[in-house]
């Protein structure tokens, strides 16, 4: 009895802390979740993304939920570049049962650490004002957000360039189990979204993402319905508390607190 009760305690509290740091990275937290459940819960490694993929929904909307609230969310971005993104997922589960993952992960990781230091070392987009300015062709997408405190988000997005990088960054979710943030915040930041925004925006479109996976493991028996069901509440209470944290973290920090957590999904990968 009393095992089971602190087992359910440290699922509440893994729930907290993956709703927390998904929410205010933009993040589906599954880079938390599943090596836990492995760890702590001996999972195999299917019954721990499955689980993992299952969890990720409710992270994703009820920080997008949140950050809609705040004035932050692009929902409509979100949806254009799921319309390649969700594709783009289906692929990358099928090209698991083709390919050797152990090579691509090594590149895959290498990947990730070059752009989190590419993160870190671009100057804000926004800040510099030349993400209002880019580009004038009929595919430039120009977006003004204003958030619940008044602050003007001013910039544009390559619909060409968007709608292509959304469907590698589905592959990528799909193949490596991974949620697709650590690939959608950097492509929306690179193409002109401001750090919130694109961390706001991220989230939506991981939930949406994460739908089609999530069919997937349930009709494989691949989800743990008792610690899905354990993680929720966590999740509830860490996603409003990582969108409020992220709401009071100026955009330079927020895009170094991001790259590090790029960093550290990278170094989990490799020794997966």
């Amino acid at each position: 009895m009393i095992e089971a009760l602190i087992y359910l305690i440290i699922l509440i509290l893994l729930g907290l802390l993956a709703g927390f740091l998904g929410a205010m990275l933009g993040l589906g937290g599954g880079f938390l979740i599943v090596p836990a459940l492995m760890l702590l819960a001996g999972f195999d490694a299917h019954h721990a993304i499955g689980t993992s993929m299952a969890a990720i929904p409710f992270t994703g909307f009820l920080a997008a939920f949140a950050y809609h609230r705040q004035g932050r969310l692009d929902w409509r971005l979100a949806l254009v570049a799921e319309t390649t993104t969700m594709p783009g997922s289906f692929l990358g589960a099928v090209l698991t049962g083709l390919i050797a993952p152990d090579p691509l992960k090594i590149l895959f990781s290498i990947f990730l650490i070059a752009l989190a230091l590419s993160m870190i070392l671009r100057k804000n987009s926004q800040s510099s004002g030349k993400a209002a300015r880019r580009g004038d062709g009929i595919a430039v997408w120009r977006r003004v957000l204003s958030d619940s405190r008044g602050e003007l988000f001013t910039y544009s997005v390559d619909l060409l360039k968007l709608l292509p990088a959304s469907f590698l960054a589905g592959i990528v979710s799909g193949f490596f189990g991974v949620g697709g943030g650590t690939i959608k915040v950097p492509m929306l930041y690179h193409l002109g979204a401001p750090m919130h925004v694109a961390i706001a925006t991220s989230t939506l479109m991981i939930a949406l993402t994460a739908i089609s996976g999530t069919i997937g493991h349930l009709l494989l028996g691949h989800v743990k319905l008792i610690e899905l069901l354990a993680l929720a509440p966590g999740i509830i209470a860490g996603t409003q508390l990582g969108a409020s944290t992220a709401w009071r973290i100026r955009s330079p920090t927020l895009r170094i607190i991001f790259s590090l957590a790029l960093i550290i999904t990278a170094m989990i990968l490799l020794v997966r």
